[in-house]
């Protein structure tokens, strides 16, 4: 039985640090260089089977060949059959990305690129190798302090034979991160990895994986079915260039992602710099993310802003409307009301009624109570954005509808609406509230055959739908998690529940279900200590492990998860006190220390 304090060779180990389905990981010292390692020792009950000897020495092989900044370094290896099994590896200072997201979501998908831009050329050089991961995760993914991300666990990777490559009759990796092809037993290449990649990329940016289920088996059949809400639903911010980057990595064929993860590093790279962060500083500026969460979010916030403001202006200069109303439009979903940037799309407004003017379509685009105004519209959940005509980029997030129905709506000559059309995609909603172009005949609608929609909710328990029919708030069945009503247009459903943050989606007539995954609310824990003789400033509190302050909340979050014990500990100069608490979202907790523990 290994232990702390014992000696593998010229190993000592000082500190057991982690754990995983193979082996148990170290703090450890090379008595020899005097430098501090991680080691990772082979489970006993698995040290006996040659088949788990031999993966744990192909992943010493795999990487011992592979020199990157981004790769976790392998020094030694040892594995004789009547000694223990372990591996030697630079000592990673920080948290692997699951612990990293588990503590603390992260609020802007730019973050979560920077932090896949790095285990993407990780993964490019092992590819450029020879080496497929097949198991890409965010518990295979350490972050240092400092912000640089290292790839780790290459146990069940394989040398790339690119002429025939499949393990028959087995299933390795994780479920929730497989690709479609992996699932179904056929063959693997690189772009199975990129697959992973992306999964972990929406995971990052979404805040949710986009495959749930009860059961693995659930799990694997919607990766089969390759169903997912699409980013850009579940979070706007996320923006049309970096949803379609996760889209296409995460596309159901591999001959429709990207051919190489090269290519998934450029994309990314070419987003980040639009974004106005250079890509050749992204390790410090995930150090200084990690080192402050909170004040780098705000400043993330303002540079932005600014940034993607001054892009669209030049976007516009150089006549690209459609490319500047896609930077307008991350920058009001970081900033809904920003003024600078909903009087520019007020100027296009008037440009477009002055261009519909000059072509003699002035009743078309009255400005009294039928005026149109661009503003930002959701795609309907579970749907990807369709692309506007010719390509342009321009997803369904812009549109021009008419405010105000007293009249019925005009038919457009469909020349006019051509010309419109080029400039920005355009759609009117017509009174009985269905969306259809311009260039449609506008005339009078016939009503619509109602049809029933399904909003499916989780969490189910405590919450409630709006269908905004004034019948008011119906709860959610907990049987099956689901409300229905019978709809004849589309229409925006509202969602509450205590725990978590409300929503409204956009429901499409005759779509038939809308899933809604709700994000939890943060607990607030609130540490108090009073201790005679000693003052306030000189007690130290961790909340979760993080510094806190006295009688300040610190946030808990949750993910995924909706209940989660926390540590809260009081340190003095001569005493440390310990307490822990469940806390579920939302709530408000106040926890004191007890001098007496």
């Amino acid at each position: 039985m290994i232990q702390v304090g014992q000696v593998l060779d010229k190993y000592e180990l000082l500190e057991r640090v982690g754990q995983g389905g193979m082996a148990i990981v170290y703090r450890g010292i090379d008595r020899s260089l005097k430098r501090v390692v991680a080691i990772k020792v082979l489970h006993k009950h698995l040290a006996d089977y040659q088949e788990a000897r031999d993966r744990f020495e192909r992943e010493a092989q795999a990487v011992a060949k592979l020199r990157h900044e981004n790769i976790l370094e392998i020094f030694d290896y040892a594995a004789k059959e009547d000694s223990e099994a372990y591996i030697v590896t630079e000592f990673i200072d920080g948290q692997t990305l699951k612990q990293v997201i588990t503590d603390r979501p992260i609020a802007f998908p730019e973050i979560g690129a920077m932090i896949i831009l790095q285990v993407g050329r990780a993964l490019a050089h092992a590819h450029a190798g020879g080496i497929l991961h097949r198991d890409v995760k965010p518990e295979n993914i350490m972050v240092r302090t400092d912000g640089v991300v290292k790839l780790m666990d290459f146990g069940i990777s394989h040398m790339v034979d690119l002429e025939r490559l499949t393990v028959t009759g087995q299933l390795l990796g994780s479920p929730a991160y497989m690709a479609p092809e992996h699932v179904e037993g056929r063959p693997l290449d690189f772009r199975t990895d990129v697959f992973a990649l992306g999964i972990v990329l929406y995971q990052l940016c979404v805040g949710r994986l986009p495959f749930e289920g009860k059961n693995p088996h659930e799990v694997l059949k919607r990766i089969a079915e390759c169903r997912f809400i699409d980013p850009r639903t579940a979070n706007p911010r996320i923006g049309n260039r970096l949803g379609r980057i996760i889209l296409r990595a995460m596309a159901a064929s591999p001959s429709d992602r990207f051919p190489a993860i090269g290519e998934m590093v450029a994309a990314l790279d070419a987003y980040l710099d639009e974004s106005g962060i250079p890509t050749d500083k992204i390790s410090g500026e995930l150090g200084r993310y990690f080192a402050a969460p909170a004040s780098y979010e705000q400043a993330l916030e303002d540079r932005l802003i600014d940034h993607l403001t001054r892009r669209g202006k030049k976007l516009l200069a150089e006549d690209d409307r459609p490319g500047a109303l896609d930077v307008f439009d991350r920058v009001l979903t970081i900033d809904s009301d920003n003024e600078g940037v909903i009087a520019i799309l007020d100027g296009i407004n008037r440009r477009l009624r002055m261009k519909a003017v000059g072509i003699g379509v002035l009743a078309a685009l009255a400005i009294g109570g039928g005026a149109y105004m661009i503003h930002r519209k959701s795609a309907p959940p579970g749907a990807e954005s369709p692309e506007p005509p010719g390509g342009s980029g321009v997803a369904m997030n812009h549109v021009v509808t008419r405010v105000g129905y007293d009249d019925p709506p005009p038919t457009i000559d469909a020349a006019v609406a051509e010309e419109l059309d080029a400039q920005i995609a355009i759609f009117v909603p017509n009174p009985n509230g269905n969306g259809r172009p311009l260039l449609a005949d506008a005339g009078a609608v016939p009503a619509n055959e109602p049809k029933e929609l399904s909003v499916r909710v989780d969490p189910a328990d405590g919450s409630e739908v709006d269908f905004g029919d004034g019948r008011g708030w119906v709860p959610v069945s907990r049987e099956d998690s689901r409300v229905a009503r019978a709809i004849d247009r589309d229409i925006t459903v509202k969602i509450r529940n205590p725990c978590c943050q409300s929503v409204e989606v956009h429901a499409k007539y005759g779509q038939g279900e809308v899933p809604v995954q709700l994000k939890f609310l943060p607990a607030a824990v609130i540490p108090t200590c009073t201790i005679e003789g000693v003052k306030p400033e000189d007690i130290t509190v961790r909340v979760a492990s993080k510094p806190a302050r006295l009688n300040e909340r610190s946030d808990v979050f949750f993910g995924g998860i909706p209940s989660k014990r926390v540590r809260v500990e009081f340190f003095t100069a001569t005493t440390s006190m310990k307490s822990t608490v469940e806390v579920g979202p939302n709530q408000t907790i106040e926890v004191k220390c007890d001098p007496q523990s």
